[in-house]
């Protein structure tokens, strides 16, 4: 599926779907930051969307840099009521396959959440060409 077959109440459904997650992620994730590159994260309520967000970051990001916007992300979605969780992505250009830079994005988006109790309900990779979860087994939930 793409953002042109989401479902007509969308808005009111769980972005812990991951099908429904990547499409929504492909409605907002422009060409333009698919370009740059950077993270993309979708402020849930109740699993819903309630905001999507997009930080324009350099590639490669180095490690602290990472862990400093992961960090970020967590503490401003911990702060905002009635946002219940996140779910974040790593924006690129191009590939189609989750590499280990992807996968310290994820570990660094794993300790923030845990660190700030946010929900983190999905990982994401996307690109000009794909939008997908990383593989299942690092798809591991946080919950508060």
């Amino acid at each position: 599926m793409t953002f042109h077959d989401l479902p007509t109440d969308w808005e009111q459904r769980s972005l812990d779907d991951p099908v429904l997650a990547a499409d929504v992620l492909d409605l907002v994730v422009s060409d333009a930051d698919r370009r740059r590159g950077g993270v993309a994260v979708l402020l849930t309520e109740d699993g819903r969307l309630a905001q999507p967000m997009f930080l324009e970051l350099p590639h490669p990001v180095p490690p602290a840099d990472r862990e400093l916007a992961t960090t970020r992300i967590a503490w401003v979605a911990a702060q905002l009521d009635p946002v219940t969780g996140v779910v974040v992505s790593v924006v690129r250009e191009s590939g189609a396959f989750v590499t280990d830079d992807d996968r310290s994005w994820h570990d660094a988006a794993l300790a923030a959440c845990r660190a700030h109790d946010v929900p983190l309900l999905g990982m994401f990779l996307v690109t000009r060409h794909v939008v997908r979860p990383f593989p299942q087994s690092m798809a591991e939930r946080v919950t508060a």
